[in-house]
């Protein structure tokens, strides 16, 4: 057989059925099909030879230069058409493409891996703001608690700000794994990895409650999920943004969304004294990369609090003349008759 000549539409169902073999997640599958199927594309729109041969570095990293000069969404009609990809977004493109090629090198379609020294472009990093006490009060106070839906929809958010918990491993979080009495959830991660997460005081009377008084009757016998909606089904992660949506409406934090629940919970687990190992057990990482981004939000928010509760800044210093410092409390400024000593 002349793997050379096998055209990329083959190798990408090929790499396809080895992802989903693999146990791999539908949406980690589909991802990695939709960015070759984007590559794809423009092979074809730039007259450019698929067969695997010609799939050189200097071919994905062209289509990498294509990529940060595309537009979000080419074909629709809004206000966020004409933005180019995010830097983020192309560097989960080339992470994609290395995975792919570092695949087709260990089947034996090439000799090497070819995009073995391609590295993603650099993205900005950002410090997310995460969701304040004042906030995270104001959620939860518009939520109610003394409805089906109200009491589910708290148990749900004081459960995702006290675990860290993914949106998907919310939804998918069974009765027979909700150990609320003993004080965890068992949780099935990404790569279908299985982890135990600890649950505080607050969030064990939130899901028992929840779970007791107003979880609804399933639909049928072997419905276990345990949130459910009011008609006793699943709740889906869709059903879950939603909530979060119409939340976000009701108490005015606009910027709600579930993965910024869990931004909060690492950062104030670490601003609270926890450790990073720990921490990356409860999140379910398999390296310290991810953990290390919640260090630094921890550090900035440290900072941002110093400025609101310094010790020296909140006292009343009005009589306060110092003749070692040179300052003058009603002013802040140094004393325009005397100098610093150097």
């Amino acid at each position: 057989m002349d793997k050379g000549g096998s055209p990329l539409e083959r190798l990408a169902r090929h790499f396809e059925a080895h992802n989903r073999s693999e146990g791999k997640s539908p949406k980690t599958v589909i991802w990695y099909s939709r960015v070759l199927k984007y590559f794809g594309d423009y092979l074809r729109e730039h007259n450019l030879p698929d067969q695997l041969e010609n799939l050189d570095v200097q071919v994905v990293r062209e289509f990498v230069l294509y990529l940060r000069t595309r537009k979000k969404w080419p074909d629709r009609q809004c206000h966020l058409a004409e933005q180019n990809l995010r830097a983020i977004s192309v560097q989960s493109y080339v992470r994609a493409l290395r995975g792919f090629f570092a695949w087709l090198h260990r089947e034996g379609y090439t000799r090497e891996n070819v995009v073995v020294n391609l590295k993603p472009p650099k993205a900005p990093q950002k410090l997310a703001e995460v969701l304040t006490d004042e906030e995270v009060s104001r959620i939860l106070a518009c939520s109610g608690s003394d409805t089906s839906w109200g009491c589910r929809d708290t148990a749900v958010v004081i459960t995702m700000l006290d675990t860290g918990l993914r949106l998907s491993e919310v939804a998918n979080l069974t009765m027979a794994n909700a150990h609320i009495d003993e004080g965890y959830l068992k949780v099935m991660g990404k790569g279908a990895k299985e982890r135990i997460v600890p649950i505080g005081g607050l969030a064990q009377k939130a899901l028992l409650r929840y779970v007791y008084h107003f979880r609804a009757r399933p639909l049928n016998a072997t419905e276990d999920n345990l949130f459910l909606t009011l008609e006793g089904t699943a709740m889906s992660g869709n059903a879950v943004q939603r909530m979060m949506s119409r939340l976000s409406r009701m108490s005015g934090v606009e910027r709600l969304h579930p993965h910024l629940c869990r931004h909060t919970f690492a950062t104030n687990y670490l601003v609270n004294g926890g450790d990073v190992f720990t921490l990356q057990q409860i999140l379910g990482h398999t390296t310290l990369e991810m953990v290390r981004r919640y260090v630094n939000l921890a550090s900035a928010h440290v900072r941002v609090q110093h400025r609101k509760f310094s010790p020296m800044d909140r006292m009343d210093l009005k009589k306060f003349r110092s003749r070692n410092t040179g300052l003058s409390a009603d002013r802040r400024q140094p004393r325009a008759s005397q100098h610093w000593p150097r």
